[in-house]
């Protein structure tokens, strides 16, 4: 679905995340029925034991944790199962898990007192900050790292300045049974210049790795990335790399390395999605709550998270909780000034 125009500020904050389905890709929801999902998430979330009903130490007498899935929700809600137990053992509180459609329900369910605990990536994080007063407490780590990158791909080689380097990596799989291979994935360095006139496979115009710092990094370049390229906005970082590996794309955007994301289906792409340009850093998602919880239960939640990371470090990563849902290694607390980098590609882009 070409779109040159990001949206407003106004409808940035009201759909944080929006799915766009696209051919090829995971199951995405319809831009349509979302509303009425979210409506309904937020009706049934209505109709549970009320959030401000508290025990002996002025804590919820229960609290409900809110997640995204990344790929397929009903393999996210049995993985979501053991996080709530864990928390439910060591914060001594009912913890029941909820599967929001999207990052707008789940934001939506946190600034109205319907969740309590949630995670989310930077830009939702700093627009729920700023509309709800959500309060952020962790950052996550990968690979001992609290950022990532947004990679841009291509499926013509000749973008390359020199032929690409060729590694071969586990490609690693959440579903249980299915084999585990090594394949191999495709770089090298290309001017970024070189997108100019062509469509590009962006995620989304709300999506901070699959939109705005890509976009900040063309406007740094003297590329205007509503003027001088055509912006195709698929739904998903699977999404973008598909579109590049099936060549509906020369180009497109996600983060480093959604390959891995679905090389157990496509067994190639990392040889026909070739990474040749990075954005700059962008830092991790993390755990943010509800506004008006008490402190020393904030602290205990943050205690919670970080000592099940810590817990689980020796095993591998198949067994480890938060790798299982999320590919997270650990966490750090989260210190002012983390998003700000979010909030000025925000600005920029929005301009």
């Amino acid at each position: 679905m070409p779109r040159a125009r990001s949206t407003d500020a106004e409808r940035a904050e009201t759909n944080l995340q929006p799915a766009v389905g696209y051919s090829g890709a995971m199951k995405e929801g319809n831009t349509v029925l979302r509303p009425l999902l979210a409506a309904l998430a937020a009706l049934l979330l209505a109709s549970c034991c009320p959030v401000d009903q508290t025990d002996e130490r002025g804590w919820p007498k229960e609290l409900v944790l809110g997640l995204v899935p990344a790929l397929e929700a009903d393999a996210l809600v049995d993985n979501l199962d053991p996080l709530a137990e864990y928390l439910e053992a060591e914060l001594g509180v009912p913890v029941r898990s909820f599967v929001p459609q999207d990052y707008t329900g789940l934001v939506e369910a946190l600034g109205s007192g319907r969740a309590d605990i949630g995670m989310l990536p930077p830009f939702a994080a700093m627009l729920g900050q700023r509309r709800y007063d959500l309060e952020p407490i962790l950052i996550s780590t990968r690979k001992g790292e609290t950022g990532y990158r947004t990679q841009w791909m291509t499926n013509d080689p000749s973008v390359c300045d020199s032929p690409p380097v060729v590694e071969e990596r586990v490609c690693e799989t959440r579903v249980k049974g299915r084999e585990t291979v090594v394949r191999k994935f495709l770089s090298c360095n290309g001017d970024i210049e070189q997108v100019v006139g062509e469509t590009i496979a962006f995620v989304d115009p709300n999506s901070t790795s699959g939109y705005l710092f890509p976009a900040v990094q063309l406007m740094d370049n003297g590329i205007d990335p509503q003027e001088d390229v055509n912006g195709l906005f698929v739904g998903g970082h699977d999404a973008a790399a598909l579109a590049v590996y099936a060549g509906d794309t020369r180009f497109g955007v996600a983060y480093e390395d959604a390959r891995m994301m679905i090389c157990d289906q496509y067994h190639d792409i990392g040889e026909k999605a070739i990474v040749f340009n990075y954005a700059p850093m962008i830092p991790n998602d993390g755990v943010q709550l509800r506004p008006g919880l008490p402190d020393d239960l904030k602290q205990a939640i943050v205690d919670a998270f970080i000592g099940l990371a810590e817990s689980q470090a020796h095993l591998p990563d198949d067994q480890k909780i938060l790798w299982i849902l999320y590919e997270i290694d650990g966490f750090q607390r989260f210190e002012p000034g983390v998003y700000d980098p979010v909030r000025t590609a925000y600005e920029i882009v929005r301009r």
